[in-house]
């Protein structure tokens, strides 16, 4: 049996075999090795498996396991990295020459509304668990990953969220219903507008934040619902709730600043993550393949060198900085051997932290100082820079540009770079290079978002592209 699906979020991953084979844009579905969609989560131990399972997706390359940290980094170079690598996706997205065939960009959003209808599966099989407890959990923890994955899509293949404005300019699908059978799949779904995604967002967070227990192990919590929805609001300039938001995760979570920033990405589960991609050997590993270590590392036989730090932004650490020249940065051993690495991702099975302690204090910094309160936003500064050996600031060294500076020390190579830019309107600012003068190039412009995936708009004739694609 062949039919045209409509969109990617039909690859149903329930850590089951689903018998999906994909094909172009078709998929053949192979009834003596399938498991019916509608029957495969009808006990409460495979809502629980699945639930694994969800997390389990995160790290997929297309997704935090690569993609979401390292795409609005290359998509924002400037004096700060370069891309050395031969990767044809990744340059296009580093020059800003991408086209609506980019791998990159077809994998994001695959991958994303595959995580997306795999939380919308388990929310709707939630009658057959009894204990009640899980049945709140995993409602919560299924709301909290479609939240993520809506906010990701939602920043990368729109136009910014505009404080005040009616943002009315076209987001992406939201997609709450599962999809369980050829004929839900062939359902067309339009873009939302951006204003309609962020509100969808905001409401599945505060759902999971009622949900979610406040300590959950290595997954979500109630705190780490709260922190993404401190980041969601921070996007949306929304900065008198993204300041409450990060001030009781601070307060109440129980997380603490991690002795090191290095400790943070070489440990496991330090005391500072809300939220950590577990990883071991296995995962994105090989200079083949595409992980954050791959593209980043260059130590030995280690990592391919992609990515270069430039001196210019090194520069900006000083000489007591722990996070600079002086330990987290190092001069690379391998391929590319002998410019400026990043050390946060140096081996192929490391966790990578997502959400962590340290953003909520930049959060809480940056909106207590935009609604008068210095006292708190130099505190929460220096709490970070100290942390980092680097020389504490004064008073009259505070202000916007110095935290927003901070911001991009510590998050820098985490996947905020991009995303920053755009809600505080900053161009981006490319040096001059041999007999290329410097040149501004505009934060708005059409080429800083993601196309919609060519596969996606052929087959879904209510997919409106971006313009310039």
């Amino acid at each position: 049996m062949k039919t045209i699906f409509s969109r990617s979020a039909v690859a149903i991953a329930l850590g089951l075999s689903l018998g999906l084979v994909a094909c172009d844009k078709q998929l053949d579905i192979d009834p003596f090795q399938s498991v019916d969609a509608t029957t495969a989560l009808n006990s409460e131990d495979k809502v629980g498996s699945a639930v694994v399972g969800m997390y389990a997706r995160l790290d997929s390359p297309n997704l935090y396991g690569t993609d979401l940290i390292l795409v609005p980094e290359l998509m924002a170079v400037d004096n700060y990295i370069s891309f050395q690598g031969s990767f044809a996706n990744y340059r296009q997205l580093a020059l800003r020459s991408t086209n609506a065939q980019n791998a990159t960009a077809e994998g994001i959003w695959r991958a994303s509304y595959q995580a997306i209808n795999l939380a919308n599966l388990i929310i709707d099989a939630l009658p057959v668990v009894t204990d009640e407890d899980l049945k709140s959990q995993y409602e919560g923890e299924a709301r909290f990953i479609r939240a993520d994955m809506h906010f990701e899509l939602v920043r990368l293949y729109a136009k910014q969220y505009q404080a005040g404005g009616n943002n009315t300019q076209l987001g992406v699908p939201i997609n709450l219903v599962p999809v369980k059978t050829v004929e839900q799949a062939s359902v067309l779904t339009p873009r939302a507008t951006v204003e309609q995604v962020y509100a969808q967002v905001i409401t599945d967070l505060k759902a999971a934040i009622d949900l979610l227990p406040k300590s959950n192990g290595t997954r979500a919590s109630s705190y780490t619902a709260k922190a993404l929805l401190a980041r969601v609001y921070l996007q949306q300039s929304n900065f008198v709730q993204a300041g409450l938001m990060a001030d009781d995760v601070i307060k109440n979570s129980g997380k603490t600043l991690s002795p090191t920033l290095q400790s943070v990405f070489t440990g496991r589960n330090t005391s500072e993550t809300l939220l950590e991609i577990q990883q071991n050997d296995q995962n994105n590993a090989g200079t083949s393949n595409s992980g954050l270590a791959t593209h980043f590392a260059s130590i030995g036989q280690l990592g391919r060198g992609d990515i270069r730090v430039l001196p210019a932004f090194a520069a900006q650490y000083g000489p007591t900085d722990a996070r600079g020249e002086s330990q987290l940065l190092y001069v690379g051993t391998g391929t590319r051997a002998g410019v400026l690495r990043s050390g946060k991702y140096t081996t192929y099975g490391q966790n990578i932290p997502v959400i962590r302690l340290a953003e909520m204090y930049l959060i809480r910094a940056e909106a207590a100082f935009r609604a008068g309160d210095l006292v708190t936003a130099l505190a929460d500064i220096n709490r970070i820079r100290n942390r980092s050996g680097a020389t504490p600031l004064t008073a009259a060294q505070l202000s916007l540009a110095s935290i927003l500076r901070e911001r991009q020390l510590e998050l820098a190579f985490e996947g905020f770079r991009l995303h920053d830019l755009k809600r505080t309107g900053t161009d981006i600012f490319i040096p001059a290079t041999g007999s290329n003068p410097a040149t501004t190039y505009p934060i708005t412009s059409d080429r800083l978002v993601l196309p919609i995936p060519f596969r996606e708009t052929n087959v879904n004739t209510t997919l409106v592209q971006n313009p310039g694609y």
